[in-house]
């Protein structure tokens, strides 16, 4: 069983991403404040790491940028998941060092498809 850490200051968004990753077959773990964010990747260890893009305090960019610095981290699969569009927050995330990028509202199967492909790269 893998170990998936969401991040997002939305709690309907963290239920409902939880729920369709646990029905999935993974542990999930959870994460509210971005603040917070790297404090708990170093607790959980995850597998792999959903986060947010846009939430108060710290974006989720930062985060990918944060964890890519951490060596015990480097490789594990970073997701960006955001209700924004725009090109240039797709190019900052992947420079920054995220894995993969999905839109919300994200479909439960898209979502599976996708953690499963980026998990099986490990």
């Amino acid at each position: 069983m893998k170990t998936i850490l969401l991040i997002d200051d939305s709690k309907p968004q963290l239920l409902s991403a939880k729920f369709t990753l646990q029905h999935g077959g993974h542990r999930v773990e959870t994460v509210s404040d971005p603040l917070l964010a790297l404090e708990r990747i170093k607790e959980v260890v995850p597998d792999l790491i959903i986060t947010d893009i846009n939430m108060p305090g710290k974006d989720g960019i930062a985060i990918v940028r944060e964890v890519r610095q951490l060596a015990q981290f480097s490789s594990t699969p970073l997701l960006v998941m955001s209700t924004d569009s725009q090109k240039h927050l797709l190019e900052q995330a992947r420079a920054a060092g995220a894995s993969g990028w999905l839109m919300k509202p994200v479909k439960q199967e898209d979502l599976l498809a996708t953690v499963t492909k980026l998990l099986s790269r490990e």
